[in-house]
């Protein structure tokens, strides 16, 4: 009760001007939810990234690096290239996954994140934007899904702020067939509806080799994400049969011995390969070495954002918003 009664007095805050924003003179745009993890921000980002550069707009990203070891402010890429002592343990797992990605001009890992927002020279994605409200944004994009019409407030259930909060966004992405007139109605009414769609992209193997794989043979699958049950179905969806899994918490700091007990755990169930998510490949990458030793082949599997409703209308707005502030800027 206390935490909604000081996330509705913050908002009103905000809201009513009474405290003041940080404005940026390049164009940001948040992608962000109002539950605890695991809803698709990641591959999210990375799909507006990715139209943004199609379209020949340079693109940055500001993140807290949720679970880092660093402090303060660090630039993890600059001009496009990824600084020297950069690691997923020192700016956080998801950030150095979207630095790898090769689509952005900047990358910087802050808490809180405002203290960044002036560092960068073009348009900047915010990863988790949506209750950093300190930031002013262009662009107030949202992830929901069924759950968030059900759920409760924390401590209680998973919800950072309550459903009606949607108001505040420009687009819903609705990541699963909730119909739109369920959320329709806690929408402002300008605000766009879209859907979205995870897809399995090319697996790819941790040391770059060839993948030797049948279908048919059991694999492990391993995930330190906040939704492994997502991952799961990925697999099981696109013909793999699963004959162990280890679910990790969300973001975990693997070690050495992780990877030696994967490995074990691995022949234990007779799986010569095991499935990992790209988010835990950044991590366990420093331990290919072991996997090799062990004859174990690390499949990488890529989880792809897609619109699947409303795609047109969703570009239009994004490149409107983006180009209409760069003119001006």
């Amino acid at each position: 009760m206390m935490f909604g009664i000081f996330t509705k007095i913050r908002n009103t805050l905000y809201d009513i001007g009474f405290i003041s924003q940080i404005d940026s003179p390049y164009p940001i745009i948040s992608i962000g939810n109002i539950s605890v993890g695991g809803t698709g921000k990641t591959p999210s980002t990375i799909m507006i990234a990715t139209l943004l550069r199609e379209h020949g707009i340079d693109v940055s990203l500001l993140s807290s690096g949720y679970k880092r070891t660093g402090k303060g402010e660090i630039i993890v890429l600059k001009n496009n290239n990824l600084l020297s002592d950069i690691s997923p343990q020192l700016v956080g797992d998801e950030v150095f996954l979207h630095a790898k990605t090769g689509l952005y001009k900047t990358v910087i890992s802050n808490q809180p994140k405002y203290n960044s927002i002036l560092s960068f020279s073009s348009t900047v994605l915010i990863d988790d934007g949506f209750q950093h409200r300190k930031i002013h944004r262009d662009l107030d994009i949202v992830l929901v899904n069924q759950n968030d019409l059900e759920d409760r407030l924390l401590p209680f259930g998973r919800l950072r702020e309550p459903i009606h909060s949607l108001n505040r966004a420009d687009i819903i992405l609705c990541t699963d067939d909730t119909p739109e007139l369920l959320i329709r109605p806690f929408m402002k009414q300008q605000a766009l509806f879209a859907r979205i769609a995870f897809i399995m992209g090319q697996p790819y193997t941790i040391n770059g080799s060839s993948i030797h794989h049948n279908k048919q043979d059991g694999v492990m699958a391993i995930s330190g994400i906040a939704n492994p049950k997502r991952f799961l179905e990925t697999l099981k969806n696109n013909g793999f049969l699963i004959q162990y899994h280890h679910w990790y918490e969300d973001h975990v700091r693997f070690t050495e011995n992780d990877a030696i007990n994967m490995c074990k755990e691995a022949a234990m169930h007779s799986c010569k390969t095991i499935a990992i998510t790209e988010k835990d490949y950044v991590k366990l990458q420093a331990y290919k070495h072991i996997f090799t030793s062990h004859t174990i082949q690390i499949l990488v599997i890529p989880i792809i954002a897609n619109i699947i409703e409303g795609k047109q209308s969703f570009e239009q707005v994004l490149l409107s918003v983006v180009s209409h502030i760069q003119q001006h800027s």
